[in-house]
């Protein structure tokens, strides 16, 4: 579980896939929870496709693998090939980030108190090494 912002962010590997929780207010260290979707009409099919994969998930014990990549999916692909660039270069996560996002981006986001920036090229990175690692064949 990841906390940033005052949101709580969560992924729950399962079979077939993760899916990720990412919570608006309230917290789930404090117990049972009962969960409310927001669904309003920004991505709204990638918000309903990942409610439907939490559904597989509490009825079947398995997420769907999602078998078409969605546009914010599709966008990230370009990402991960140039993290798998720069960690093949011996990149610090700084430099990966600079590579990724651009010089000014960085030295102006960097020390955000959400550490946003780090925090998505962290993930990118682990990411990219998991598809080294042959996560690849899920793709295929």
């Amino acid at each position: 579980m990841l906390r940033c912002g005052g949101r709580e962010e969560l992924a729950i590997d399962a079979p077939g896939g993760a899916v990720r929780l990412s919570l608006e207010s309230g917290t789930l260290l404090n117990g049972p929870v009962r969960l409310r979707y927001l669904l309003d009409g920004h991505r709204l099919s990638n918000r309903l496709a990942a409610l439907q994969r939490w559904d597989r998930l509490c009825r079947t014990g398995t997420a769907s693998p999602t078998s078409v990549a969605t546009p914010s999916q599709a966008a990230r692909w370009p990402l991960l090939v140039a993290a798998l660039d720069a960690i093949a270069d011996g990149n610090t996560l700084r430099q990966t980030a600079i590579r990724l996002f651009g010089k000014e981006k960085v030295e102006r986001d960097w020390q955000d108190e959400s550490d946003y920036l780090k925090l998505r090229t962290r993930r990118l990175v682990t990411q990219a090494r998991g598809l080294a690692a042959g996560g690849y064949r899920a793709l295929l």
